[in-house]
């Protein structure tokens, strides 16, 4: 009686365990699948992914392409316009790069400009020019041809106080023009540069300067 109950209680294991094995085979089938799936959506996305950067690819160089297209036919037609080769339109623009670097160091060596009034008397022009706390001593003037240059030096704090680059310091507020500055007017017509006369009155420099006089030269006709 015994050894029924033993070997059926065998009998009743070995059916649980294979009930279990044949539970964890399907487990793992199922996971071996859903692996599977996974697999199958990453290959589809990374697909679509590439498909999508090929496309992407291939708006962006036909873009390109007309963008290059309509910028030729622009350049082309500019050239034509003004009798121009490509190469020509190329020289203009470095050409128009160099003036334009040229005006950025002018700017950069004049932090600050001098500000004028330039008037005409018929015989004379009469000029003003506003030059605050500056010095007569500080204060330059050249004429060249046509040309006249006002060139002067504005103080600073450091002038001002000798040792202060010494000190430990903070500027609060720094508004104030300081250092080197010159500004070149072309006037309408040469002047009499020996007869040029100049007053510093209350920061404003004025200057008289008188005309050099159009000789009339009469033409007689055989």
């Amino acid at each position: 009686m015994n050894d029924d109950i033993r070997l059926e209680k065998e009998e009743n294991k070995k059916e649980e365990n294979k009930k279990a094995e044949n539970k964890k085979e399907e487990n793992k089938k199922e996971e071996n699948k859903k692996e599977e799936n996974k697999k199958e959506e990453n290959k589809k996305e990374e697909n679509k992914k590439e498909e999508n950067s090929m496309n992407k690819e291939f708006i962006n160089k036909e873009i390109i392409d007309k963008h290059l297209k309509i910028g030729k036919n622009i350049a082309g037609r500019v050239a034509s316009d003004f009798g121009q080769t490509m190469d020509d339109v190329v020289l203009n623009l470095k050409s128009l790069r160099k003036d334009v670097d040229s005006k950025i160091k002018d700017h950069k060596d004049n932090l600050f400009k001098i500000n004028i009034d330039l008037l005409d008397l018929g015989d004379v022009f009469y000029l003003k020019a506003d030059l605050p706390g500056v010095e007569k001593e500080s204060i330059n003037v050249e004429t060249v041809n046509r040309d006249l240059t006002i060139q002067a030096y504005f103080t600073g704090m450091y002038d001002d106080v000798g040792d202060l680059k010494d000190k430990e310091h903070q500027f609060l507020i720094k508004d104030r023009n300081f250092g080197d500055t010159k500004k070149t007017v072309t006037l309408p017509q040469k002047i009499k540069a020996d007869e040029v006369k100049g007053e510093l009155n209350n920061g404003v420099l004025s200057l008289i300067l008188p005309k050099v006089e159009s000789k009339k030269v009469e033409i007689n006709f055989n």
